[in-house]
């Protein structure tokens, strides 16, 4: 397995994902979960509201950019997957990005870093194409806290993955689930 465990494991991803993305997100999911692994998760279409549908709640921490009801959602928000996750007794943190009176795109970057925030063991990011703000977002907070960050490029070669600093995106390789996976790799500073 690619991260260890038990811990907790962020995932991200684009508000839209292609449907082989989506499969992906289907496939790997419930791979970390039989070994053990916990969520952290956002609120919006896409990565997070695939993964609300796929794990028992108990195993997952949904942090809402919104109040309860979708008050102060957006256009990409998972209102009905939040909203079913939270009555089947998941665990929603809403306003994780602040209160209403917050600009939603504030909301939304605040949200992000709480996910990963939340984080034990690392990210799991889901891009939908190169120029993701939100998951980049993530993937830069991930590398601050010095979490690893296995990247799962949908639609598009991993070679157009953004760069996150100093380092560089390696094929996690193999076969089954992580074979199209990509894990960020930092470039050892050397001591003088």
């Amino acid at each position: 397995m690619v991260f260890s465990s038990p811990g907790v494991v962020a995932v991200a991803g684009s508000r839209v994902l292609p449907a082989s993305g989506l499969a992906l997100v289907a496939q790997v999911v419930p791979v970390l979960a039989a070994g053990g692994v916990s969520f952290a998760v956002g609120c919006c279409s896409g990565a997070d509201a695939a993964l609300l549908a796929l794990v028992s709640p108990s195993r997952v921490r949904c942090f809402a950019a919104f109040g309860s009801g979708g008050v102060g959602s957006g256009q990409f928000s998972a209102v009905a997957a939040v909203s079913a996750f939270s009555g089947s007794g998941g665990f929603v943190q809403w306003w994780a990005g602040g209160s209403v009176f917050v600009p939603l795109r504030v909301r939304l970057a605040r949200r992000t870093r709480a996910v990963v925030g939340a984080a034990s063991v690392g990210l799991l990011v889901f891009f939908g194409s190169p120029n993701s703000r939100g998951s980049l977002l993530a993937c830069q907070c991930a590398v601050l806290r010095g979490l690893p960050v296995v990247a799962f490029p949908c639609g598009f070669s991993g070679a157009l993955l953004p760069s996150l600093g100093s380092g560089s995106w390696v094929a996690v390789g193999g076969t089954g689930v992580w074979s199209s996976a990509f894990l960020w790799v930092q470039t050892q500073q050397k001591c003088i």
